[in-house]
């Protein structure tokens, strides 16, 4: 049995898809999900399966909207088994959430296809964002919000364009969060 950190992409945003963590634990328990742990209302679970990571994300991908009468067509799930995930955090650049008080920190997960072919519509305004790309993730620094340069960032940008509906985001303090339930699991 594998531990994975599933993202769902799509749900308790801006007031819509709502689903409330409890009944989510629950559906994924009932989907026969084993140690079903979420993280925050923004759609971070961490379970077991013998399913592979492409069979565990169709699976709930599918179900998912049936059972909470979602929006399906913004629903997208994306599984790492516990190795790839520790592979986007050792992957992350040296300096990378290291200084809160300058920058913003978010890592940029592609759904369906490559980061070598989402990097490429991720916008970066010179001097002011930064991106780098792993072989899992994209990583991205933009201003703080105290920052006089915080709302001249491009990361907005990504919103408008197709790639959009292939990502899905997390703040640095997640990920890091996600990866010590992850380690709290037993192999």
């Amino acid at each position: 049995m594998k531990t994975y950190v599933v993202l769902l992409r799509g749900i308790n945003v801006g007031g819509k898809n709502k689903i409330p963590m409890a009944e989510l634990k629950r559906f994924l328990e009932e989907q026969g999900f084993e140690d079903v742990v979420t993280y925050i209302q923004s759609g971070n679970t961490v379970l077991r399966s013998d399913l592979s990571a492409k069979k565990l994300s169709a699976k709930i991908e599918n179900s998912l909207p049936k059972k909470f009468k979602l929006d399906g067509s913004v629903i997208k799930i994306l599984a790492l088994d516990r190795k790839t995930f520790k592979k986007v955090i050792a992957q992350a650049p040296k300096e990378f959430g290291k200084d809160n008080s300058k920058y913003r920190y978010y890592v940029l997960f592609p759904m369906g296809t490559r980061t070598s072919q989402a990097i490429k519509e991720i916008d970066v305004r010179e001097g002011i964002d930064k991106a780098w790309q792993g072989d899992v993730a994209i990583y991205y620094r933009l201003p703080s919000l105290t920052s006089p340069n915080a709302t001249k960032s491009y990361l907005n940008k990504v919103a408008q364009k197709p790639v959009y509906a292939a990502i899905t985001m997390r703040n640095w303090n997640t990920t890091i969060k996600l990866l010590e339930i992850v380690e709290g699991y037993k192999t």
